[in-house]
């Protein structure tokens, strides 16, 4: 365990700290998206002027319902691309630390495969 902390410098802890955070926002992102685009329907039903037929409003009224479905996939796409970018940075500084670590370990062995 001793090891380990010496092994990682201070900038490393930082960065893997950072891509941990990243991580787990990534997945908190995504769900909060997902129930904002569930919200749409919500948000439709009260559009449809107090009506107490939904399903037959929603029948004679095609484009409503169409934009409806935009509305949502357009939400859920943003959520997505949101959760890719941060899934995205936390990777890119995994990496970057796995890569910096590597180079070391080659240094300390003069290993120059």
């Amino acid at each position: 365990m001793n090891e380990q902390g010496t092994f990682f410098s201070p900038n490393h802890n930082r960065l893997l700290n950072i891509a941990t955070w990243a991580k787990n926002i990534a997945w908190i992102v995504l769900v909060i998206y997902i129930l904002s685009s569930g919200t749409e329907i919500i948000r439709f039903q009260n559009n449809i002027e107090l009506s107490q037929n939904f399903i037959g409003d929603v029948a004679n009224k095609p484009m409503d319902t169409f934009r409806l479905v935009v509305n949502m996939t357009v939400i859920v796409l943003k959520g997505v691309v949101y959760y890719l970018i941060l899934k995205g940075i936390s990777l890119g500084l995994n990496m970057i630390v796995e890569t910096d670590i590597n180079y070391r370990w080659r240094e300390q062995h003069g290993d120059t495969g």
